[in-house]
C-alpha cells in the first residue's frame, strides 16, 4: 500500500518518520544516546539529545530548508569563528566520526536528502514574547558584535552564503504561481509590496557598493527572540540557517518585524546596538521596507510548507498579510495591529 505524502501527515506522524532518520545521524557521532526528545517541528525539526555521559546536544534536521552544502559549510565555519573570536554564546557544530559537521541523509518521504547537523547544547529559555528591556539591549549588542566580527571575517574555501538583495532573500517566488487563495485583488497588493520593497533594497545596496553606507557582510538574517536564549544573565544566539550576505540594517529590521507590538523593545534593541557600534545608516522608508519584506518571506514559506499547523493557518495568514501590506503601502509604516486583521488560532 502506498504511504501518504509527507506533507499530508499529522505532526505526530511526520515526527515519527523523522525519528529513525535522527537516530541514523546520531550513529555517526562518538556519543551513546540515552534519550531523544523533540524540541521543535517547524521550518526545520530539532531534537534534544541526551547522552549517557551527561552531555546534551541539539540535532537539527533541515526538513524544509533550502541550504546548499556551501551554505551549510559557511554557517558552520562562522559559528566556529564566533565561538573562538568573540564572547558571544553560540551553538558549536560537532564533528562526526568521518570528520564532517553536516550529514546529508537520504529521506525517501521527501524524495531528497535531508541535511543534519549536531550542535552543542545551549542552556536556558527562549527569550520569548516578554523580554525585559535589558534583555532587548543585549539583543542589540549581540547583533552589533555579529556585524563587527563579520566585517573582518572571510568565508573559507568551498563555503558560500546567498546574497540577501531581494524581498524573498534567496528563495524562489512561490507567490507568483497560481493558488486558489491568491485572488487578483490580493495578488495586486502583494505585487505592489514586492515592487516597493525591491526599490528600497536597491537603494541600500547601491550605497553599500559605492562605499557611502555600511558594506555587505555575513548577517544572521533571522535575529529574533525565538532564536535567542537567556541563561544566568547571558544571551545566546542560535539558528543561523537563514544567514546570508547583506547590509547590517537588515538584521535590525528583520528583528523589528517581531517587535512591532512592543515599540519599547525595538527601541531598547537599537540602544544596545549603539553601545557597541554606531547604528547603520538608512532611511525610514528603507527600514520599513525590510520590516514588511519579512511578511513576504514568511508567507512565501507558508504556502509550500509541510508543517500541518502552518498549512491549516494559511487562509487566515494570507488574508491578514494582504491587510497589513495594504496598510504599509498606504502609510509607509508596517504594523501588525491594523484594522481588519483577524486572530489566528
Amino acid at each position: 500500500m502506498n504511504r501518504p505524502p509527507f506533507a499530508e501527515l499529522s505532526e505526530r506522524a511526520q515526527v515519527g518518520r523523522l525519528r529513525p532518520l535522527a537516530k541514523a545521524v546520531l550513529a555517526r557521532y562518538p556519543i551513546t544516546v540515552e534519550r531523544l526528545r523533540l524540541l521543535n517541528h517547524g521550518f526545520n525539526t530539532t531534537f534534544r539529545v541526551d547522552a549517557v555521559d551527561g552531555r546534551r546536544f541539539a540535532l537539527r534536521l533541515n526538513v524544509n530548508s533550502r541550504r546548499t552544502p556551501g551554505n551549510l559549510a559557511a554557517e558552520s565555519a562562522w559559528l566556529g569563528a564566533l565561538a573562538t573570536d568573540t564572547d558571544l554564546v553560540v551553538p558549536v557544530p560537532q564533528v562526526a566520526d568521518d570528520g564532517t559537521v553536516t550529514e546529508l541523509m537520504p529521506f525517501a518521504d521527501l524524495g531528497r536528502p535531508v541535511a543534519a547537523t549536531l550542535f552543542s547544547w545551549l542552556p536556558g529559555r527562549d527569550l520569548g514574547d516578554e523580554p525585559t528591556l535589558e534583555q532587548m539591549r543585549a539583543v542589540g549588542r549581540a547583533a552589533a558584535i555579529l556585524h563587527q566580527h563579520a566585517e573582518g571575517w572571510s568565508l573559507p574555501p568551498g563555503a558560500e552564503l546567498p546574497a540577501i538583495d531581494r524581498p524573498l532573500m534567496d528563495v524562489e517566488n512561490r507567490l507568483a504561481a497560481d493558488h486558489e487563495l491568491l485572488t487578483a485583488e490580493r495578488r495586486a497588493v502583494i505585487d505592489a509590496a514586492f515592487t516597493e520593497v525591491q526599490a528600497r533594497y536597491d537603494e541600500l545596496l547601491v550605497g553599500a557598493d559605492a562605499g557611502t553606507s555600511p558594506a555587505r557582510r555575513p548577517l544572521h538574517a533571522d535575529h529574533h527572540n525565538a532564536n535567542l536564549k537567556w541563561h544566568r544573565g547571558r544571551l545566546a544566539v542560535f539558528d543561523f540557517d537563514d544567514s546570508g550576505i547583506g547590509v547590517p540594517v537588515q538584521d535590525l529590521a528583520i528583528a523589528a518585524y517581531y517587535l512591532r507590538d512592543a515599540p519599547e523593545h525595538e527601541a531598547a534593541m537599537h540602544e544596545g546596538y549603539a553601545e557597541v557600534r554606531p547604528l547603520p545608516g538608512h532611511t525610514s522608508a528603507q527600514y520599513e521596507a525590510i520590516v514588511a519584506s519579512r511578511n513576504l518571506v514568511l508567507l512565501n514559506d507558508v504556502v509550500v510548507t509541510t508543517v500541518p499547523e502552518w498549512r491549516a493557518m494559511l487562509p487566515r495568514y494570507l488574508a491578514n498579510t494582504v491587510v497589513k501590506l495594504r496598510a504599509y503601502l498606504d502609510t509607509g509604516v508596517y504594523r501588525h495591529d491594523v484594522p481588519g486583521v483577524e486572530p489566528i488560532r
